[in-house]
């Protein structure tokens, strides 16, 4: 779990809000980063040809950038 990366639920999807390039650099390096997220928990962040994803049981959701 990684308190350099700031992530909130912004309706149907998560916002990246601090440490973008802490995130990209920890993603070359492990393909995934797990991010605690204020009243949700853990949640594992994932690389897809598309961008980064929020991986959840059932689908992955989109991590969008402010």
């Amino acid at each position: 779990m990684d308190a350099d990366i700031w992530i909130v639920r912004d309706g149907e999807s998560y916002r990246l809000l601090y440490g973008h390039l802490h995130l990209a650099s920890e993603m070359s390096m492990s393909g995934a980063v797990f991010v605690d997220v204020k009243n949700e928990g853990k949640v594992k962040v994932v690389r897809a040809p598309s961008g980064f994803f929020v991986d959840t049981e059932s689908r992955q959701i989109p991590l969008r950038a402010s």
